[in-house]
């Protein structure tokens, strides 16, 4: 557990604030430094969540519809896996996380 963190970015950085972010955190029962809810400037946003092609638009209701998407980061920063979670891909994602988890740490920073 000490080598797994969790973040989650803003899907709507121009209304999501981080006392927003840490009400829904506490909400959910999930707590630093483990769990990170992510918001910022939202062009900087955007761009993240473009760069990493999470597809999203705002439906005629305002609400904002999107893939669910998980990245497995190895221990050098880069994507290791990409899931969109179902049934199925759950038993993947926890093999996943075991598999990097399991990689010995990097003998310098890239």
């Amino acid at each position: 557990r000490k080598d797994v963190y969790f973040v989650a970015i803003t899907l709507d950085p121009e209304n999501d604030s981080v006392s927003k972010l840490n009400y829904l955190a506490d909400a959910q029962g999930v707590s630093a430094p483990m769990f990170q809810f992510l918001t910022g400037d939202c062009v900087e946003v955007n761009h993240v969540l473009d760069k990493i092609e999470l597809e999203r638009f705002r439906d005629e209701n305002g609400v904002i519809q999107h893939t669910n998407l998980y990245l497995v980061i190895d221990r050098t920063g880069k994507v290791a896996y990409r899931f969109s979670l179902g049934e199925l891909q759950e038993d993947w994602l926890v093999e996943a996380l075991k598999l990097v988890c399991a990689e010995q740490e990097p003998a310098y920073a890239p």
